[in-house]
Parts: structure tokens; sequence; C-alpha cells
């Protein structure tokens, strides 16, 4: 069995080039101790928590390793920003070249996830966050082996709030949104560069949020009832939800599901 963490992207400005090797993301993301786990199994299907489901990165990367089918389960909410469609394509492509000795190499695998997540338009950083573990600041887009990026270890615990889903796919595809995310995730980035630590973290990923516009009301009501009790918070990218440190009891005040995850350094387990 293979298990691949979670990720939580910070801030992102998104790179699409016509080559999805070379596409991505610039920005600040990070693992956590929850994730999913596959297993391979000898059926042509896939399944999530038992269920029959088509994800569309994990079926390419089945196609192009040749394999059959897995299975999946995770405890992360679905399509809310905790990078589960990299996690599977990443843990799916490492459970086929083990147990059906490819000979392949981890680096291999992990540009094939993010091709995967790419060419879906279902993430753009998750898997070199992934691959690397811990605090990834994405310094050039591109495969997890070729990108870029700076990596930092930091011990905490978060609280998250998931109020909803946010549609990677439309904000990439949405022109001027896109542009506004772009600049906005250019900016922040430099400006946790300058000083890494959790304080910035919250606060370059909170002002990206505002600034790019993906912050609604709802959101910001949350964020600024975790900081009126001591805490801080700010958004998942690219979901309708909530990380935080000192938060839970704020967080209880509203609905949604609500979990809690501490920060992983490495983001592969076999």
């Amino acid at each position: 069995m293979t298990f691949v963490s979670g990720s939580v992207t910070a801030i992102f400005s998104p790179f699409i080039h016509e080559k999805p090797e070379r596409s991505g993301s610039y920005g600040v993301g990070f693992t956590i101790d929850a994730g999913v786990e596959a297993k391979w199994i000898d059926k042509e299907e896939i399944f999530l928590n038992g269920e029959r489901v088509s994800i569309p990165p994990v079926e390419i990367v089945i196609e192009e390793l040749g394999g059959r089918g897995i299975e999946l389960s995770t405890e992360l909410p679905i399509s809310c920003g905790f990078g589960v469609s990299g996690a599977s394509a990443l843990a799916c492509g490492i459970e086929l070249n083990l147990r059906c000795n490819l000979g392949l190499s981890l680096s291999d695998i992990a540009d094939l996830a993010h091709k995967a997540e790419v060419i879906s338009r279902t993430g753009l950083g998750d898997v070199v966050t992934q691959f690397h573990g811990g605090v990834i600041a994405r310094l050039k887009p591109g495969n997890p082996s070729t990108a870029e990026v700076r990596r930092y270890v930091f011990q905490q615990e978060f609280d998250f709030l998931v109020l909803g889903k946010l549609s990677t796919r439309d904000v990439l595809e949405n022109e001027i949104t896109g542009e506004k995310v772009r600049r906005a995730g250019e900016n922040y980035l430099r400006e946790f560069l300058k000083k890494p630590s959790i304080e910035s973290l919250f606060s370059c990923s909170k002002s990206f949020a505002v600034d790019s516009g993906l912050m609604d009301d709802e959101i910001m009501d949350v964020i600024e009832a975790v900081e009126s009790d001591g805490g801080m918070a700010s958004m998942v990218m690219l979901g309708r939800a909530v990380f935080a440190v000192k938060g839970k009891d704020a967080l209880e005040e509203f609905r949604g599901q609500k979990f809690s995850a501490r920060m992983a350094p490495c983001g592969i387990k076999i």
C-alpha cells in the first residue's frame, strides 16, 4: 500500500505552457499527515472509498503505465483544495510501479502524475509539493524533477474548516480571474521568501486571497473570527476552506466539515 499526503496551497500563480512538463505554478504549499492510500487491484476499475469513480489524472497514469485498476481511500474532502487528485495520481503511479515491477524512478512517476494533473486541469503544483514534502516554495514551474523549489520544515498543527467546493478548472480558465491570481501570486511569493515562517505564511496567504479576488465574505468572516480569538487563518487554494492555527474554538461557530492535521515533512510513504 502507498500513502501520499494531501497538500494545502497557500499562494499560487499559474503558468500554463503548451508542453505539460513545463506547466505548473509559482507559489507556496505544504503537505499534511492526512492524504490518500492506494492499493493495486486486478480489475480495470478505479475505486475511491469503496465507490467506483472516474478520476481523470488517475486514468491517465493507469493508461500510460499499462496498469489495470486501483483502490483509493482518503478521509480528506474532495475538490476542496487538499490535492486529492494529485495525491491519487501519484500514489497510483507508485503502487503500479511497485506491484507490476515497472522499474521506474520516483521522479519518473511524479513527473507523470504532474503531467496527468496539468492535462486534466485538476492541479498545477500539488504533485511538486507532495513529491518534495514539507513547506515548498515553488520558484520555477514544471515537472517535480525539474521545478526549482525551496523547502522548509516547520512543526505545526492546523485546524481546518471546509465550507464547500471550488473548481480549479473554472479559475484557471477564467482569463480575468486568472490574471489577477497570477499577479497576486507572484507578489506574495516574493513577500514570503523575504522572511519564511508560519506567521509569514498566514499573512502572505491571506493578502493573496484578498488581492486575487478569490476570498468571499463568508471565508473572510471565518478568518476574522479566528483572528479575534487570538489565532491565525487563511484560505485554502483552491477550495472554499480555511486553515488555521489556534482556531478550533472559533471554527466551531461555523457550519462545515472540521478536522485537524499536522504539517508533514515527508509527502510519500510506502
